[in-house]
């Protein structure tokens, strides 16, 4: 009996554990050409007309006009800090969209591609360079090119296009019509300031980089301990990633790649891949190609230029945990029956009626046994009266119960231990899942990746009054502890009152707990719940007939 209660006693931790302390801090393809060496002779796409830097060179605003990031350019410097995605809105009152890299354009969050010299005497453009500019604005039709003259012999042009989705392509070229070679190395950096470094336990946000065949995340708080951390292999990507959204470079994985993660102690974060040293010949050019995706974590986008780049993993960049082959297909799953039925609660709904008949067989092993448990109980009570002095010989007669009776006390447990995994798939997917972001359900749910917003401690809202986080206890998280507590009562109640007490306290618990996350979380519980409170109680009413 004592092996009994230890057993019940550990299900329901290692339960709790797996919802509260879920451990989330948890053919041929194409290549595209990233450097190339070509005589200064032919023809390029700006005139070979030595352009001189001038003092007094006009700070020029390039705007991007694509179907997915808007935004500006300026010539001065020629960072990337300044780009909208036109599908999202940040928040839902407003009309104004998700701005990738902040509210204002400044050195905090960026990215740019440069050039690095090895004789720290090569002058090299920088933050403060002016580029002169062959136009004003960049769409899928139309590139712009900057260029900048060193006056010591070098020509830098930097080519800017976009594609019809959220890619940003850089052709940085150098051309060298001086006298002597020039080593150089090209330089791509993700450059961010952060207020205070956090790490989130639902999901990962920092540097993130997928080298040699695997996905390497380097944690912010890593990167403040050491300084600096260095890697070198076979990149194909690596970025900042956020909860829904990407700065990544994506590049040939042909080509060795140093990578660079610094901090210094102003909570500035950056994340640099560095080409291999390239000697620029007298009359000779160099030119490396820089693809720069900046946009939302969408599935379907990243495995489409996951094919289209000929990269690997791309997908990656989603937090999928350590389900990764069922968090994957769930989520798309979720996005298909979205699209079915046309609103995101709804979907949720089918996709979890939709699993409960995919695990019926499992939940009814289960739930069979459980009933089992429960009709035999007062059995167990009558030995543990006759045999309260003398626990070895309860522990007998129980077990003897057992196989009297043929019930196995662990037999409900199993089966729902084998449902955990995909169970906890769809938790994550419906966590950070941009697809429910801002996604409506019906009534006073208006965005199902936010939390409940009425609450019982001010009559829903009927009571003008601001409350505490831990206060906030709407309507759907009251309905989830509600049927979460008919779903113990269905259940054998337990032998010991210490654990009767703790099952009693188990869904008051998850009610606060459920009331601080997602709506659509506490959506798909409770419905999992009332489905499985029918199927409970239908089994129920057969066995006993």
């Amino acid at each position: 009996m004592e092996e009994e209660k230890r057993n019940l006693m550990l299900f329901f931790l290692l339960s709790l554990l797996i919802l509260v302390g879920y451990p989330y801090f948890f053919g041929p393809k194409p290549e595209f050409p990233t450097v190339a060496i070509e005589d200064i002779n032919k023809p390029v796409s700006i005139s070979n007309v030595v352009v001189k830097e001038e003092e007094n060179v006009k700070v020029e605003d390039i705007e991007i006009k694509g179907k997915r990031i808007t935004g500006h350019i300026s010539s001065r410097g020629a960072r990337f800090n300044n780009i909208k995605l036109v599908d999202y809105k940040e928040n839902l009152e407003g009309e104004e969209k998700v701005s990738l890299f902040g509210e204002e354009p400044s050195d905090k969050y960026y990215a740019e591609t440069t050039w690095e010299s090895l004789d720290n005497v090569t002058r090299l453009p920088n933050a403060n360079t002016c580029w002169k500019t062959s136009g004003l604005s960049i769409s899928e039709d139309n590139s712009v090119i900057l260029s900048w003259d060193n006056g010591a012999g070098l020509l830098f042009e930097k080519k800017l296009s976009i594609d019809d989705n959220y890619l940003l392509i850089v052709e940085d070229r150098i051309r060298n019509y001086g006298d002597h070679p020039v080593q150089v190395r090209s330089l791509a950096r993700v450059h961010k300031q952060l207020e205070a470094a956090h790490e989130s336990m639902a999901f990962y946000e920092g540097p993130i980089c997928y080298m040699d065949n695997k996905c390497e995340e380097v944690k912010y708080d890593d990167v403040s301990k050491k300084k600096i951390i260095e890697q070198r292999g076979y990149v194909e990507w690596f970025g900042l990633t956020e909860k829904y959204w990407l700065v990544a470079f994506v590049q040939n994985k042909s080509n060795v790649t140093d990578m660079l993660y610094r901090c210094d102690n102003n909570d500035t974060y950056s994340i640099e891949g560095r080409g291999e040293v390239l000697t620029i010949a007298p009359q000779t050019s160099v030119t490396k190609i820089s693809q720069l995706y900046l946009g939302a974590k969408e599935i379907k986008t990243l495995d489409m230029y996951e094919q289209k780049l000929g990269i690997r993993h791309f997908d990656l960049a989603i937090d999928f945990g350590y389900f990764y082959l069922l968090t994957k297909p769930l989520l798309y799953a979720l996005a298909y029956v979205r699209d079915l039925v046309g609103n995101m609660g709804l979907g949720i709904l089918l996709l979890t009626l939709l699993l409960k008949l995919l695990l019926f067989p499992l939940a009814n092993k289960s739930y069979r046994s459980m009933n089992k448990m429960r009709v035999i109980q007062p059995k167990i009570a009558a030995l543990q009266k006759q045999f309260a002095d003398d626990k070895v010989k309860l522990g007998q007669a129980v077990s003897e119960l057992y196989r009297k009776e043929n019930v196995n006390p662990v037999g409900g447990c199993l089966p729902m231990l084998l449902q955990w995994p995909i169970l906890i798939a769809l938790y994550k997917v419906l966590y950070i899942s941009i697809e429910i972001r801002q996604a409506p359900f019906f009534g006073w749910i208006h965005d199902l990746s936010q939390a409940d917003p009425l609450s019982i401690f001010n009559l829903f809202g009927l009571i003008p009054i601001n409350l505490p986080g831990f206060l906030q206890i709407g309507i759907w998280p009251i309905i989830m502890g509600v049927t979460m507590a008919i779903q113990q009562k269905m259940g054998p109640a337990p032998a010991d009152p210490a654990q009767e007490k703790m099952m009693f306290a188990l869904p008051i618990i998850f009610t606060f707990m459920f009331a601080q996350l997602p709506s659509g979380l506490v959506i798909y519980w409770t419905f999992s719940n009332i489905l499985a409170i029918i199927q409970q109680y239908i089994l129920m009413r057969y066995d006993r007939t």
